[in-house]
């Protein structure tokens, strides 16, 4: 088969392309040249209001992206609540039935079942809040009472009452505690 090196009927017959007559301003055609200035001045703005609004239309689908996301992040957050109550009962079931001395395999199937509830809310996010021994932070503590006789320094969490789980760094539950505070002065007795 032979290849052709003709041009296609269509580019052969087709207008050809020239720029639009427009002749430039003559110098002594005053009102043609401000047109075309304002012309130009027009273009550049309408030029530069498009640039703002497809800048603003990328801005504005960034951050709904992003919050989209951050809604996904944390939308199982009400479940979560109410598993850790059930995860808070099982773990003083154990406790009990270990002051109990009830049958090991039974305490150790519930462990078990704790183990296995914490081991899922990890793989979800869910953290426990590390509180004992640390510094009272009002935005993960929520403090019940404090100690003016405990051994550690003002201000230092001193006893949990109930854990608290933050799931992708947002709190979830506040732990529970008891704070220590500067022992009070005999003469300070208002």
């Amino acid at each position: 088969m032979k290849e052709s090196k003709e041009k296609p009927y269509a580019a052969e017959h087709a207008p050809a392309r020239t720029a639009p007559d427009v002749a430039p301003p003559a110098a002594g055609d005053e009102p043609a040249a401000e047109s075309l200035d304002a012309l130009r001045k027009a273009r550049d703005e309408f030029r530069d209001k498009f640039l703002r609004a497809q800048a603003e239309c990328a801005n504005i689908s960034k951050r709904l992206h992003q919050q989209h996301a951050e809604l996904l992040k944390h939308a199982g957050i009400d479940i979560v609540r109410s598993l850790l109550a059930i995860v808070d009962n099982l773990e003083r079931s154990v406790e009990g039935l270990t002051v109990a001395s009830v049958d090991s395999a039974l305490v150790q199937g519930i462990q078990l079942i704790v183990e296995q509830f914490h081991t899922t809310l990890r793989g979800h996010g869910v953290e426990p809040i590390e509180a004992l021994g640390h510094g009272f932070d009002p935005s993960r503590h929520e403090a019940l009472s404090s100690d003016p006789n405990a051994d550690a320094p003002a201000g230092t969490v001193v006893e949990e009452f109930q854990r608290g789980y933050e799931m992708n760094g947002r709190v979830v539950r506040h732990a529970k505690v008891v704070v220590s505070a500067k022992p009070e002065e005999p003469g300070n007795n208002a």
